[in-house]
């Protein structure tokens, strides 16, 4: 009894601290674990938009590092972590370029961070990962804050998720982008977007196969973002040599808007420029693609050629409209027939290509035979008037490569 008394007070001390000792590894095994969690873009996707991030210690205008590492203390990544790594502990062999620092790995990535110029990224020409993140200031105090991740092997997952950042509260609220108001000219056509490294622009490029990349630009004015115009880029570039495309796009005379039109909906569509005259359209040139040179497959004008647009039959396999352009030429008439953005055939002598079921049809050039092309010209249907069923934008053209 004795004994027992003697170490009692030893074998609750004893208790004690091991029930000490081991709430602490617990505790640690914990914050380890959470500081492994590494989300993929698909569970940012479906998180971001609901959680308002607390920015600690924000105050009035928090550089880009600070309300990333806000960012990523609420949806962790291992992209956004690595620059926050490099930004609170420079590697070795971080260079300064301007405003910005630069780290460049020899294999794998570069780490841009300029935060007087609020942007930050992880760029790399290899299948990992990649982010940048950008600041906006409002003319009310607010800032907004937008980070977009990247995947290299799962593009549908790439996002942007876009935040206002209120001094007052020091909090992060989701909100739309421009991105999300964004209406494609066609239906399912790839698109990127980009933070501007410099300046204020925000952009969205959609990418066409066999015609050309477009540019959306849109201006900061300090409380919002809007469209101010389009870029294609190096466009007359890729047209053939002698046509009368190159000649008057490259040299900047005539055309002012361009539109899409997306004849089949087999997401290659054929290009149109027109000009304006009053408010009216005027001329309208298309372009497609013959032989592998992109052409200018006609001009509409007044006392000239005429480009018309039909629909065709749900019967003909998908195709829902072909473009024809028709010009007068001795011995008859001369045909231009576009399906989707290729110029299938050229045809001649036929008199009354909108309506007739009689019609004789000889060919001069194309890509296919006699039988269907003469079906394509005796079914078609609703003539479709441009200015009406398609969305025309104005454009420049932007010269060499970014």
């Amino acid at each position: 009894m004795d004994f027992f008394i003697k170490f009692a007070p030893s074998i609750k001390t004893s208790t004690q601290m091991r029930t000490t000792i081991l709430s602490l590894i617990l505790l640690t095994v914990a914050a380890c674990m959470r500081a492994e969690v590494q989300l993929q873009n698909s569970e940012v996707n479906s998180q971001w938009r609901t959680k308002t991030i607390s920015v600690k210690n924000g105050g009035q205008s928090p550089d880009v590092i600070k309300l990333l590492r806000a960012f990523n203390e609420a949806l962790p990544t291992w992209v956004v972590g690595e620059v926050l790594k490099q930004a609170d502990h420079p590697a070795k062999g971080t260079r300064q370029s301007g405003t910005a620092s630069i780290y460049e790995d020899e294999y794998d990535f570069r780490i841009l961070i300029d935060r007087k110029n609020g942007y930050a990224d992880l760029a790399s020409e290899t299948d990992i990962n990649q982010m940048s993140a950008c600041i906006w200031r409002k003319d009310n105090g607010h800032r907004i804050f937008a980070v977009s991740l990247y995947e290299q092997h799962d593009i549908p997952q790439n996002l942007l998720c876009w935040y206002d950042y209120d001094p007052q509260t020091q909090t992060m609220k989701p909100e739309k982008s421009p991105l999300d108001d964004f209406q494609p000219d066609v239906k399912g056509t790839p698109i990127s977007w980009d933070l501007p490294m410099k300046g204020t622009d925000f952009t969205i490029t959609e990418y066409f196969i066999g015609i050309t990349n477009i540019t959306h630009v849109y201006k900061w004015d300090k409380k919002q973002f809007h469209l101010d115009h389009s870029e294609l880029n190096d466009f007359e570039y890729k047209l053939a040599a002698d046509s009368e495309a190159k000649e008057r796009i490259s040299g900047g005379r005539g055309w002012s808007h361009y539109c899409l039109i997306n004849l089949t909906d087999n997401g290659y569509p054929a290009m149109a420029f027109c000009n304006f005259y009053e408010g009216e359209i005027g001329d309208v040139m298309l372009i497609g693609e013959f032989k592998g040179d992109r052409v200018a497959l006609g001009t509409s004008s007044k006392d000239g050629e005429k480009l018309n647009v039909f629909t065709l039959p749900d019967s003909r396999k998908g195709d829902k409209r072909v473009a024809v352009v028709h010009r007068d030429m001795a011995g008859g008439k001369f045909y231009n027939i576009m399906l989707g953005n290729l110029v299938q055939f050229l045809v001649c002598d036929l008199p009354d290509f909108a309506g007739g079921g009689e019609n004789k049809v000889e060919i001069t050039a194309g890509f296919g035979g006699p039988d269907e092309t003469t079906d394509i010209i005796n079914e078609l249907g609703d003539w479709i008037d441009l200015s009406k069923f398609y969305r025309w934008s104005p454009f420049t053209i932007r010269e060499g490569e970014e």
